[in-house]
């Protein structure tokens, strides 16, 4: 069975005019844009323009945009509103094929049918994709792959809902569609949008969105809405002011602010640590909400952040002993855990390219290889 299908022009090129219609011609299932006259055509017409004679050995077969196949015969007008997509062949050859369990058949005229071409023509909607058994196992037909029709047991294709996964707040939902509004999302979690600072976090990088905000579940790397609480109160409701006993660097302070929480800068005899307040755990980890610490070093970014504190202690929601975190620093009056975790000689600190942003990426991938997830 091929597989590799030289790539297709769009629908749509520079020089295409507003009467092009679109031609397959041969089993490369290349669609090319062909300019046309005029809106009526016929399928002599049509063979015309696309350099084939107009006789009774070549046929013309519309695609219609409702899915199937459609003959036009030399002296048939066709309806362009039902599709502007035509497929040109010769012979009376057919190949037959199936979508789904008691659905239509599909007949083709060449032996080589693209995954887009079978979509089209079963009408498959953007929620499902297609599979077909391979040795026993089901595999999913991609768009751009070429399947040979006459290859034994490729006549029957499967149609299945494709699901898209996203976590939020630790729970993960299910879609069965690719675009997902952040309201949504959150509404089907049962959370009030207005109530949270909302973090999209792709492959360790957090971004702050708004609840209008589409999230593309096909892009590479999406993994969870995080929910942050937007203010911390005092005991008699007023915001607690936040510390910012020493600067940061700018990169830092932004990224700081675009985490929606509420972050201090405290010094502590001779140290200095960034705290950094309602840090959302995973869940598998009690509690859920903590102070996070960070010891920035006064000769930062020179020289590394390393380890990680927390305040409450953290421990496995399953009651599991957290190896190596038995460290301990005071800060203004509160004592933290440690989490002995260094960098290797692979992961070796940076001090051009690293930095509170990719000191919180180890912290978070620390928590995830503690639940081994």
């Amino acid at each position: 069975m091929e597989t590799t299908l030289p790539a297709a022009a769009p629908l749509g090129t520079a020089n295409a005019q507003a009467h092009d219609i679109h031609v397959i011609r041969d089993e490369l299932c290349v669609v090319e844009a062909v300019p046309v006259p005029r809106h009526s055509l016929e399928g002599k017409d049509i063979l015309a323009a696309a350099g084939r004679p107009a006789d009774a050995d070549h046929i013309v077969l519309q695609v219609l945009k409702t899915g199937g196949l459609e003959t036009i015969r030399l002296h048939e007008q066709a309806n362009l509103a039902l599709g502007t997509k035509f497929v040109l062949a010769t012979g009376d050859r057919l190949y037959r094929f199936g979508v789904g369990v008691g659905e239509d058949s599909y007949e083709w005229p060449y032996r080589f049918i693209s995954g887009q071409l079978i979509r089209e023509l079963a009408a498959v909607p953007d929620n499902q994709q297609i599979e077909i058994l391979r040795n026993g196992v089901a595999a999913v037909v991609l768009p751009a792959e070429r399947i040979d029709l006459a290859e034994p047991g490729v006549e029957n294709f499967a149609k299945v809902t494709k699901v898209w996964k996203l976590k939020v707040h630790g729970v993960i939902q299910e879609w069965d569609k690719p675009e997902v509004k952040v309201a949504d999302a959150l509404a089907r979690g049962g959370y009030d949008p207005k109530s949270w600072d909302i973090l999209l976090i792709v492959q360790g990088e957090k971004t702050k969105v708004t609840p209008d905000y589409v999230v593309d579940l096909r892009t590479p790397g999406i993994e969870k809405i995080r929910l942050m609480q937007r203010t911390v109160i005092n005991g008699d409701g007023q915001t607690l002011a936040a510390r910012r006993q020493f600067k940061v660097l700018a990169d830092d302070e932004k990224f700081l602010d675009d985490l929606g929480l509420r972050w201090e800068t405290v010094l502590e005899a001779e140290r200095r640590w960034l705290l950094i307040h309602d840090y959302q755990l995973p869940v598998g980890y009690a509690p859920s909400v903590v102070t996070l610490a960070l010891d920035i070093h006064r000769e930062y970014p020179v020289t590394q952040i390393d380890m990680f504190y927390f305040t409450p202690f953290v421990r496995r929601a399953n009651g599991a002993e957290i190896p190596s975190t038995q460290v301990r620093a005071m800060i203004g009056g509160m004592e933290f855990q440690g989490w002995s975790r260094h960098r290797t000689e692979a992961s070796k600190w940076d001090e051009h390219t690293d930095n509170v942003r990719s000191h919180m990426v180890l912290v978070d991938t620390c928590l995830a290889k503690e639940l081994d997830e």
